[in-house]
């Protein structure tokens, strides 16, 4: 008697899962060349060209204040992924869940965006500017939440290499 169910699919199998990492700390600068490490440089630039703007203009409301909290601490809580990421840092800590806790942060940074640059561009004149690149930054970030999102639900790992292979066996 055989274990191949309808269809000719074995009805037991194995599922063997491996991960590669390297437990080193070194530096790697072809991390910048991938999509995440594009997303999150270019976030930094961003972050730091909307701050600028911000501080222009005469209005020193709570707005714009909001508004540099936001881009400020985006700034450098993107800078430090960045470089945990070029270090590879997270490869070594990798049974942290990096990618569900970079998803909270790429969407709590999105709706942050997204409300002080409505603010920016409500407050007129020279923080319209810094508006515009507010939501430049909100489109980087949602992207990248977008991109955590898939890689977290489909079982992958921030950093290093995870093979997965499904073996069918017959019980005969």
């Amino acid at each position: 008697m055989s274990n191949i169910g309808s269809g000719g699919f074995p009805t037991s199998h194995t599922t063997s899962t491996t991960t590669k990492v390297t437990p080193l700390i070194w530096f790697d600068k072809s991390y910048i060349q991938t999509i995440p490490g594009l997303l999150k440089a270019s976030a930094i630039i961003i972050d730091l060209i909307a701050f600028i703007i911000a501080q222009f203009g005469s209005s020193s409301s709570g707005r714009v204040g909001f508004f540099s909290f936001t881009s400020m601490m985006a700034f450098w809580l993107t800078l430090i992924l960045l470089a945990l990421y070029c270090l590879h840092v997270v490869e070594k800590l990798q049974s942290l869940p990096w990618l569900l806790g970079e998803f909270a942060f790429c969407l709590i940074w999105t709706a942050f965006y997204f409300l002080s640059s409505l603010l920016m561009l409500i407050d007129g004149g020279v923080h319209s500017a810094a508006g515009v690149f507010g939501f430049i930054a909100f489109a980087i970030y949602g992207y990248d939440a977008f991109i955590k999102y898939q890689g977290y639900s489909a079982g992958e790992i921030a950093q290093g290499d995870r093979e997965r292979t499904t073996i069918g066996q017959n019980n005969a």
